[in-house]
This record gives C-alpha cells, structure tokens and sequence, in this order.
C-alpha cells in the first residue's frame, strides 16, 4: 500500500511542514502576475518577504557588521596617534570632541548590532528581530557622517586623508545587510548629502575645490551603487515568489488541493515528535475508494478526477484541530493524521468519514460493495514510543483487513498501552 518516504530514524525538519497553503500560492502567483517595480508587494506578503530577507541576511550581517567592527577599532586605534588625542581633547577643541563622540556612538552600535543578530542565531526562532535593519542604518549613517568629519579634520590639521573612505562606505551601503532597497538608498543618501554639506560647513575655501569634487564623485557612487541594488532586489523579490510557488507545488496535490505525500510525511513526523513530548494522542489513518479502478473504467477519468476531489473535500470537512491533516497519498488513496485524539473519539471520525463518502451518493454501477462509491480505512493509534514507519505498518494491515472483511467500514488498531495511556492523559489533552 503505502510506505513512508523517508528512512527510519530519519529527523525531519518541522520548519519543513509549512508550506504555502493554496490560498497563500494564490497571492504569490498574483503578485509575479501584476509585477512589482516598486520593490513592493501587497501588506501581507511584505511582512512575509521582509521576515524572510531578515533570516536569509542574518549570517551575511554578521560577517558585515563583525568585519565592520574590526575596522573600526582599527580606526580608533589609529586616531589616538594621528591626532595625538589626549592633547586635543585636553584643548577642547570642538571638532575632535565631536569626531571622538562620534566613533563611540558608532562604536557602541555596532556591538550591539553583532550581538542582536549573533544572539538570535541561538534563539529557537530563527528570524532576525524587527530591529536589526535599522541598526544597519543607523550604523551606516553614522559611519558615513563619523568618516567625513574625520576627514575634513584631517584635512584642517593637513594630516593625511582617506576620502576614498567614503566610496568604501557607499560601496557598504548596498550589501545584504537586511536593509531593502528604499532603506539602503535612503542611507546612501544621507551619506551623501552629509559629506557634502559637512564640507560646506567645516573647510575653509582653500579645500572648497577638492570637496566639490568629492561630493560629485560620491553621489555619482550612489546612483551606481542604487542601479545594482535595485537589479539585486528585484531579482530576490522574484526568486522568493517562485521559491514559495514551487514548494507549494512540492508539497500540495493540484488535483485534490490537498497535502501530497510529503506533505503529510513530514507532518506525521513533527506531530509524532511533539506527541512524545506532550503525551498527546496521536491517530494514523490510510484510506482506500474501494473499486476505484473499475469506476474509471466505467465512468472515465475525468468523472474519477472529480469524485477524488469530492472524497477529498469531505474529508477535509472532518478536520477540527490544527495539527489534524488530511492528504491524497498517491491514486485513490488518502491520508488522515488526528492528533489530541483517543482511540474512542477516533473510531467515531473515522465511522463518521465513512458515513459522509456514503451520503455523497456517487453512482458506482461497477461496485461490488455498494451501489454507490464507498471507502475503506486501516487506522492506528500511536503508542508513544514506535517510528512513523511502524505506525504505517500498522494501519495498512488494518486497511488490508477492512478490505478483506467486505470493504466500506474503518478498523482500527487499539493497542492496550493506548488504551492505559489514554485512561491517564488530561481530560484537556482528549479531543472533544
């Protein structure tokens, strides 16, 4: 009949199970349908996207915002040499007051940028918190504006300069440090804007000729710097679409709209997983539409096509828990997972899923059961400590006899371990 897809023993990822519903392929296919130039997709999948750039960006942050820190301790380092530090601030004077302040604050948030996005490396979820782009920003931002005061400093003390620093900084700006185009822009921006007029407003006119040129070349660096990241973007924005389309497609079936196999291979091992922990009560259950080859025989196979996704319907109407799954296996055979269910309430759904296939009243001349279409169905309840493979086992020797015992009835396998286990388990835990 069925066996599961996977080795024994083998862990699945429970971050595997969520994939797109339906519904949710619906919006990403609507959304490649419209287009979206303006690096921006409806509300909900924004929010989807942005959680997912913030995850996918985490290590790449890391690395930028580590090397970002090395870099700058070096700077500090070189500072209280090149500006003999302790002198000029004694002195007071302004500017390197300002410059000094200036690379703590920078200083102060890039540490705290390496440890948000480091920290939640660890966290069970794995997602970037809310905040850690725009502590890119803000880091950036004050680079860029720390890095032109010093320059402009150096300049006044005719010390030597790097204003190649700021092309470097532009060049930073737009690398995947989970910031979105609008928000990488925006910071180059400002950058830009800031080195211009901090010129403006600290060099004497003997520089004024070099800093117009400066100040040129460095938005010309940002109109450069924007062309590829929004090249870069948009290119992201669409994998992330055929990404979701395409594990939709993985793991939905198109005929039924209902969980394929893997779907539900993958699901049954992150419920059995979490029934171990929370000694819930788990039901596996492998259905079978008795005489379904002699009803595409008789009847063709688009009629069967459409009885399928009737059967299926129904039994997706039975599902009442969120953990509960209903999946098209492979032909005419379907999946049932219940979970928080005892073997009492379980032998009731499954009766009941039988009873709903019978009121859907298809004709089936070529049945030698009933006139009508009709299903079997092998059920077992998890004992707590077997494989998925052994629960499979289980049920598809329960289908087998159903059939034999005249078809169109559900068996269930009732170990007496379930039966002591579910006497203990929490009224809350049983299902209602």
């Amino acid at each position: 009949m069925v066996a599961p897809m996977h080795a024994p023993g083998q862990v699945i990822d429970a971050a595997a199970t969520a994939a797109p519903t339906p519904a949710q392929a619906g919006l990403y296919a609507e959304q490649r349908r419209k287009g979206f130039g303006r690096l921006r997709f409806s509300p909900a999948l924004e929010h989807e996207y942005r959680r997912h750039m913030r995850q996918d960006q985490r290590i790449s942050t890391l690395i930028c915002s580590a090397t970002a820190l090395a870099i700058w301790l070096a700077f500090m380092a070189l500072d209280l040499w090149r500006l003999d530090l302790p002198r000029e601030l004694a002195e007071r004077h302004y500017d390197v007051w300002i410059t000094v302040t200036l690379r703590l604050v920078v200083l102060a948030i890039l540490l705290l940028l390496v440890q948000r996005v480091a920290n939640r490396g660890l966290a069970a979820d794995k997602a970037a918190p809310p905040d850690y782009p725009w502590l890119s920003f803000l880091a950036l931002v004050l680079i860029g504006t720390s890095s032109a005061i010093s320059a402009n400093v150096m300049k006044l003390r005719d010390l030597a300069h790097a204003d190649m620093a700021q092309f470097v900084i532009i060049i930073a700006v737009f690398l995947p440090v989970g910031m979105t185009f609008r928000q990488s822009l925006g910071a180059a921006t400002l950058i830009a804007v800031a080195t211009a007029l901090l010129g403006e407003v600290m060099l004497d006119p003997g520089h004024m000729r070099e800093h117009i040129r400066l100040s040129t070349l460095v938005f010309f660096a940002v109109f450069v710097g924007a062309v590829g990241a929004y090249l870069r973007e948009y290119a992201q924005r669409d994998q992330f679409l055929l990404r979701r389309l395409l594990h939709h497609h993985a793991m939905f079936d198109a005929l039924t709209g209902i969980g394929n196999r893997r779907f539900f291979e993958q699901h049954a091992a992150t419920a059995l997983l979490q029934a171990r922990r929370e000694g819930a009560g788990v039901v596996l259950a492998i259905l079978d539409v008795d005489h379904f080859k002699k009803f595409n025989d008789r009847y063709g196979h688009q009629t069967g096509d459409l009885a399928l996704s009737l059967v299926a319907r129904s039994l997706k109407a039975g599902l009442h828990r969120p953990m509960d799954l209903a999946a098209r296996l492979g032909g005419e055979e379907f999946g049932l997972l219940f979970y928080g269910t005892g073997p009492e309430q379980a032998q009731v759904l499954l009766d009941g899923i039988v009873a709903a296939i019978v009121a859907l009243a298809i004709p089936h001349d070529a049945s030698a059961t009933a006139p009508h279409l009709t299903v079997s169905i092998g059920a077992a309840c998890f004992d707590g400590r077997e494989t998925l493979e052994s629960l499979y086992r289980r049920a598809d020797a329960v289908l087998y006899e159903s059939k034999t015992g005249g078809r169109n009835r559900a068996g269930l396998d009732w170990p007496r371990s379930v039966v002591a286990l579910a006497s203990r388990r929490p009224q809350t835990q049983r299902r209602r």
